[in-house]
């Protein structure tokens, strides 16, 4: 992790404003929301389930148990990915957002939104980034089961959701007006 350079959150491009938009263009913007709280309900879940074991009230060991039950893991079989079916989610999420709909709203965007645009995608690459790194500090915690490897754990999860968390409240409002407005379907 410690070789994945965050961007700076104190100067994003913002987009222009979009006057005039009928109700169901700005339901249709307010869509990816909805999306989004998904993936965001399933990562708490996931840092509840690791509070419990920091807390003693599970061992790491138990973690595979403890996580296959969750929507987000349904496929997940075997541990060393603690994110499982979530991190292929939002991965899918962020592929389809890449090809299908940020090149519509870099293509007949305005110049401010096209900004936007190319700011998500850099965000897209430090969150999978972070993916790998959770990847990998999911799977030396099992293999080490030690107090550091958890710690390595905790503070990649906890990375990765600050990361994700910051990255969607951006992508809403920038985009909000623009998805209904270029009509881009999820």
């Amino acid at each position: 992790m410690s070789r994945i350079t965050l961007l700076d959150d104190s100067t994003p491009p913002r987009a222009p404003e979009i006057e005039g938009l009928s109700p169901m263009q700005m339901w249709q913007g307010k869509r990816l929301a909805l999306i989004h709280k998904m993936h965001l309900e399933e990562m708490d879940h996931t840092r509840r389930v690791m509070q419990r074991i920091e807390a003693g009230e599970a061992r790491l060991a138990e973690l595979g148990d403890a996580v296959s039950s969750l929507r987000m893991t349904e496929s997940y079989r075997a541990f060393g990915n603690l994110c499982g079916r979530e991190c292929q989610l939002l991965t899918f999420h962020h592929m389809a957002e890449d090809q299908a709909v940020f090149p519509v709203l870099h293509r007949q965007g305005s110049e401010g939104l096209r900004k936007v645009v190319e700011r998500l995608r850099a965000e897209h690459d430090v969150i999978h980034a972070l993916l790998e790194g959770l990847q990998a500090a999911a799977r030396a915690a099992v293999e080490r089961a030690d107090a550091h490897s958890f710690a390595i754990l905790k503070q990649t999860f906890a990375t990765l959701d600050r990361t994700v968390r910051s990255h969607f409240g951006y992508e809403e409002v920038e985009l909000e007006q623009a998805l209904g407005y270029h009509e881009v379907e999820f």
